[in-house]
């Protein structure tokens, strides 16, 4: 039956089956996620350079190429977890979020993007990879390539059919010109609200981007994982998820 419904037509499996559901059948018929890296052949290495072999059904910006995403409108009442703290989850109602060292994820999300997307299937949403920007003019370029990664892979989880929260990041003043570009608009978005606080003009910075978000991109709310503080001129609804610190240490004596 299974081999029927992967050469059914496929306006009827769309009528059946989930996004996400044709996904992981396809998953199933190719096992791409059981193929060894030292079995795959120098041809397939070269197709998967990159992981362009996965932009299929992408959009990219005209400035600098970035994959767009589409709004994501829907439920925010959901459990958030840390990447590296998913073991042992069933993934209902719950998210993964990826603010932390970028060597954390990195590896797995865009060297292995393919086989980490099959194995954390089961997380009903996934916020997609922040990875750091940073403030010095010498490293734009490697903002910008950063920058395309989490756009793409947040692009190719909702082609698999993922619930998926695009994150914002930026570095310096200068980096508003492209940290934007390819999110939607009247979307949840979600942010990183640790590390700010150690100067007067980093808190300023990261203030005067959150109120750029609201008037850039008419967010419907911004998820902010941190500790709750608040933020003047902001109109839109703030959700601050407790990062492992703020959890687990700075909130003992209230638990």
């Amino acid at each position: 039956m299974f081999h029927h419904l992967i050469h059914t037509n496929m306006n009827d499996r769309n009528n059946l089956f989930s996004k996400k559901e044709l996904y992981l059948m396809e998953c199933q018929r190719r096992e791409f996620h059981q193929m060894p890296k030292k079995k795959r052949s120098a041809t397939v290495r070269m197709q998967t350079f990159n992981n362009m072999h996965l932009a299929k059904d992408m959009k990219f910006t005209s400035m600098h190429g970035f994959p767009v995403l589409h709004a994501y409108t829907g439920n925010t009442d959901f459990e958030v977890f840390p990447y590296a703290k998913r073991k042992g989850l069933n993934g209902r109602n719950q998210a993964l979020q990826f603010f932390t060292y970028d060597c954390n994820f990195d590896n797995a999300v865009w060297k292995n993007l393919e086989t980490t997307t099959y194995n954390i299937r089961e997380f009903d949403y996934l916020f997609t990879p922040d990875y750091s920007l940073y403030v010095d003019e010498n490293l734009t370029h490697q903002n910008i390539e950063f920058t395309y990664r989490t756009r793409f892979v947040g692009a190719y989880w909702q082609n698999c059919g993922f619930n998926v929260i695009p994150t914002v990041s930026w570095g310096n003043a200068n980096s508003f010109s492209y940290a934007f570009e390819g999110l939607p608009s009247h979307s949840v978005l979600a942010t990183c609200g640790i590390g700010h606080n150690h100067c007067s003009s980093s808190r300023q910075l990261w203030e005067y981007a959150i109120r750029l978000i609201e008037t850039e991109l008419s967010p419907i709310a911004i998820l902010i994982c941190g500790e709750e503080v608040e933020v003047p001129g902001i109109h839109t609804p703030l959700r601050f998820i407790p990062d492992y610190i703020t959890k687990h240490f700075r909130n003992e004596g209230n638990s």
